[in-house]
């Protein structure tokens, strides 16, 4: 398993932010970090390469569903998985969207 400190100090150093959610380099999103440092150093790599002086470190500890939340989510069947909500076969990044499909599905 991958040490959280050292996590963020190899994305924040490549200028790499951590949301909750997802992995941020730039304008771009990632949901694996090792996706999002490949991208960074890639581009740190390249001649004439500019640090982006508007670069605000941030590092937010993984989001999880709270109590009452995961109770929702147990009465509505809706799994929950490396920050990705689940129904069936369908995905969602956000828990309320999750929850207006599951609910939908059972009043229809």
């Amino acid at each position: 398993m991958t040490d959280p400190s050292t996590s963020a100090e190899a994305g924040l150093a490549l200028e790499v932010t951590f949301d909750g959610h997802h992995y941020h380099f730039r304008q771009y999103r990632y949901e694996h970090l090792d996706d999002a440092l490949r991208y960074a150093r890639s581009q740190h790599a390249k001649p004439g390469y500019e640090r982006d002086a508007s670069f605000v470190p941030q590092w937010l500890p993984e989001w999880t569903p709270d109590a009452a939340q995961r109770a929702a989510m147990r009465e509505l069947s809706i799994g929950f998985d490396h920050g990705r909500f689940s129904v069936g076969p369908y995905r969602y990044d956000r828990l309320e969207d999750a929850l207006a499909y599951a609910r939908h599905g059972r009043s229809a």
